[in-house]
């Protein structure tokens, strides 16, 4: 970990899924509603295409201590070890590496030839904050981003501007995002498309890849010490 590159394989996309957690998409939720059930299976979708595909994975996960205020809404949510925190079962991938939260810039070398799914943890919505996910994006080819899950005018808003700022391709999967009732929402969704965000259907991005595939060492998972990370 460390000096070498963290990534030297160029892929035509990569999937980066924000915040795809029980307390938005599943029954129960703290902040689910009438539209996640529809927003989840095109969300499963996109990763049985991912999975076929050998598509790199970029996932982000929102926890939130106890005693702060929770990003997304007034509502508590995604509180630390609690089963809304906890990822939807169908976006984890058995090939995977969990960063945590842990901000420091180490990451294993070629990253995406290892792992299929890097998970990054994330005490605020913005995936910039976090040290291990800056550094993977700035080593990253130019390539194009496939961008979907909870918080349009928030984690998604974030990511999306800060990569076209970085010079990626980025495709929003529209019906594949959770706006949550936001405010801001139909502006945020505005500043995206005045940056180049391309708003489209998941069906219309689920096409095969053409670009050799990289096999993967199977079910390869690493997860971290989830203690140790905390800050």
């Amino acid at each position: 970990m460390g000096g070498l590159l963290a990534m030297t394989h160029h892929y035509e996309r990569i999937i980066l899924d924000v915040e795809t957690q029980r307390d938005f998409f599943s029954p129960g939720g703290s902040l689910y509603n009438s539209t996640a059930a529809a927003a989840a299976k095109k969300i499963y979708s996109l990763f049985d295409w991912a999975k076929k595909e050998e598509i790199p994975v970029m996932s982000t996960v929102l926890r939130v201590r106890h005693q702060d205020t929770s990003p997304l809404s007034p509502i508590p949510h995604c509180l630390d070890e609690t089963e809304g925190e906890q990822k939807l079962r169908r976006t984890i991938l058995p090939s995977r590496i969990n960063l945590g939260l842990l901000n420091t810039t180490d990451l294993p070398i070629d990253i995406f030839s290892q792992y299929r799914q890097v998970i990054f943890e994330k005490r605020d919505t913005d995936i910039f904050a976090h040290a291990r996910a800056e550094r993977l994006l700035t080593e990253m080819p130019i390539t194009t981003f496939v961008i979907f899950g909870a918080g349009l005018a928030n984690g998604i808003c974030q990511a999306a501007i800060g990569l076209r700022t970085r010079g990626f391709g980025v495709i929003a999967a529209d019906d594949a995002i959770l706006s949550l009732d936001h405010p801001q929402a139909e502006m945020a969704r505005m500043r995206m498309e005045a940056k180049g965000v391309v708003f489209a259907r998941s069906k219309d991005i689920i096409v095969p890849t053409p670009r050799r595939r990289h096999r993967l060492v199977p079910h390869r998972t690493t997860e971290p010490a989830r203690k140790a990370h905390r800050r």
